[in-house]
Formats: C-alpha cells, structure tokens, sequence
C-alpha cells in the first residue's frame, strides 16, 4: 500500500483525497492544515490519517511515502522545502508558487530533485487533451500558425478576505486559472519567446471581487497566441481553444470535446480515445482530477515519470510571470 500525507485540507486537498482514497493501492496516512478544524474534518472522513502540527512533521512522517501539496499558492514554497529534504515524491499542485524571488529558488531544486516531483496540471491527465496532442503531433492541422485560449468563469463567488481575492496571494486568473492553458500552450506549440497582456489584477475599488486578462504571446515559429482569461460574476462560463494550423484547425472545449475544421471549414467531430489515460486510471471513476491522481500513484509505484513534472512547472510559470511583469508594467515582456 502506498502511503500519502496531505498538506493543506482545502478545496483541492479534499479533492485529491477523495480521489485517492479510491484507490486500492493507496492509504491516506497524515494531514496538516494550517486551520487545525480543516485537519479534524479529513480524518473525520479518513479516520487513518494522523493530524500533524506541521508540513515538517508530515513529510518527515515515516507513515508517508507519497507528499501531495495542496496548500494556497502562496504557502506552497514551505511545503516544498520541506518535502525535498526527505527525498520522497512529491506533488504539487499548479502553481509551483507565487512570487519571482520563490520561483528563482525553487526551479533549480525541482529541476534537479531525485524522485518524482509532479505538478498539478490536471488537464494534461485528460483523455481530450491526451487525443489533440497525439493528433497535433501526427500532423493532422500541418504547421501551426496561430492559437486561441478562451478561459471564462462567470459564476466567480469567491468574497473579499478570501486568499484566492488577494492578487499578492493568488496571482489571480494570470497565475492561478490561465496557468493550466499556459502550460498547453507550452505543450502543443514549444517556448513562447515574447508576453503583452493587460488585465484587472483584483482591483479593491470594485464591490465584489472580479478579475480578467488579455494577453498575446508569440512562440517559436512565429505563432501568434492570444488568450482571455476571467473571473467574472454572471455571464457564461466555459473554456476552449482553437489551434489553426496550414492544413486545417483543432478546437477544444470542455462542454463540446474535440473537433478538427478542414480548410472548407467543415467540422467533423473526433471520438476521444479513453484508453489513453493509463493502468491505473481503469479501476476509478470520476473526472481529470481523479484520473491524475490514478496515473500520480501509478507513477510512483511503477516507477514512471508523470504527464507534468518539473519541466512542466518550470516553463508554465515563466510563462505566468512574463504574463504578470508585462500587466503590470505595461510593456511587452521577452523570454
């Protein structure tokens, strides 16, 4: 049985719980929360887990082979720090943290750590995500040539005194929620070489938190990336993206799959292939994130690298910063 500490018993922490308490492999061990009533109520659900005073006292917890890191983004660095120092793979969720001066001192040491250390893009553990990259590298849309990212949240309730409300906290939709669609954008079309963007940052003056970016980067090659990103109160709500290449274009959407549009602009829908997800991912049910934390457990007893690793993280959050520098300055940033 693999046996998995938690740091931080949030939204996400629940999440990867419950998930992982799905799989026969697995046995929650330990918890730690900053908010001691956040640690009661998981072990209330997984009486196996032990309370832990501390993220120190977690991972060097000899119960826990696996760390899963699901604190607040701004706490993620404590949780990291420590979990390197026992050598045990490690997970954490996106993104790798909230400020330049952390990223400076955390990319090196994930860069060069021993074990596995994943990141939490979920949308990379995703069968449609999974079936466009195979398709995009099979050629099927010839050589890209632009690409678009539409990331809407209308229904954002989230209040002021929230940490998720505080752009020094969050880093808002930029690093939070636009880091997923970052991260593909790295994945389908290499290294992006320049970022302009424009955006609210959480402005203070508004009576409810809201939130919204635009931003125009250009990749390798000379693609032209724009993507919108928002937290927003009413309005729809929904992500997709288009990839156009010289022989046709890819769309995706999380309420309608996958399509490829031919040159005419005919559309024709792509059956997403489910058995791409991996072994493990067979014997749970529920959506990406029980997928990955399936192939997470997977890669740490089988010993394989994980769809998103320190790579991953790395490029994603150059990118969230270049993304944030050029918001914030209002110049373009260059990589």
């Amino acid at each position: 049985m693999l046996k998995v500490g938690i740091i931080g018993a949030g939204r996400m922490g629940k999440a990867h719980a419950g998930n992982l308490a799905k799989l026969k492999s697995v046995t929650l061990t330990a918890v730690y929360d900053i908010v001691p009533a956040q640690s009661a109520a998981m072990k209330e659900l997984y009486p196996t887990m032990e309370i832990m005073d501390s993220a120190a006292a977690l991972v060097n917890n000899p119960e826990v082979e696996l760390i899963v890191i699901a604190s607040p983004t701004y706490c993620h660095k404590e949780g990291l720090l420590a979990a390197m120092a026992t050598g045990k793979p490690i997970f954490c969720e996106k993104p790798l943290c909230r400020s330049k001066e952390d990223f400076k001192e955390l990319a090196p040491m994930i860069s060069s750590y021993k074990n596995l250390f994943a990141i939490g893009f979920v949308r990379r553990y995703s069968a449609a995500v999974i079936t466009m990259r195979n398709m995009l590298a099979e050629g099927k849309i010839g050589k890209p040539i632009s690409s678009s990212v539409c990331c809407l949240f209308g229904g954002f309730k989230r209040e002021w005194g929230d940490w998720f409300t505080d752009y020094d906290k969050s880093g808002g939709v930029m690093l939070d929620m636009l880091a997923h669609h970052c991260d593909l954008q790295n994945l389908f079309l290499g290294k992006p070489v320049s970022v302009y963007a424009q955006s609210f940052r959480l402005p203070k003056d508004l009576e409810k938190p809201r939130d919204y970016v635009s931003a125009t980067a250009v990749y390798e090659g000379g693609v032209i990336c724009n993507l919108e990103c928002s937290w927003l109160r009413g309005g729809p709500s929904d992500t997709f993206m288009t990839i156009h290449g010289d022989k046709g274009a890819l769309k995706f959407s999380d309420s309608q799959g996958v399509s490829f549009f031919d040159i005419g602009g005919a559309e024709t829908k792509i059956e997403i292939d489910e058995g791409v997800k991996g072994h493990l991912q067979e014997e749970i049910s529920g959506n990406m994130y029980a997928h990955e934390m399936a192939y997470l457990v997977d890669c740490v007893i089988n010993k394989k690298a994980p769809l998103a690793g320190a790579d991953a993280a790395i490029e994603a959050m150059t990118f969230c910063l270049g993304m944030m520098e050029s918001a914030e300055t209002g110049k373009i940033v260059k990589f």
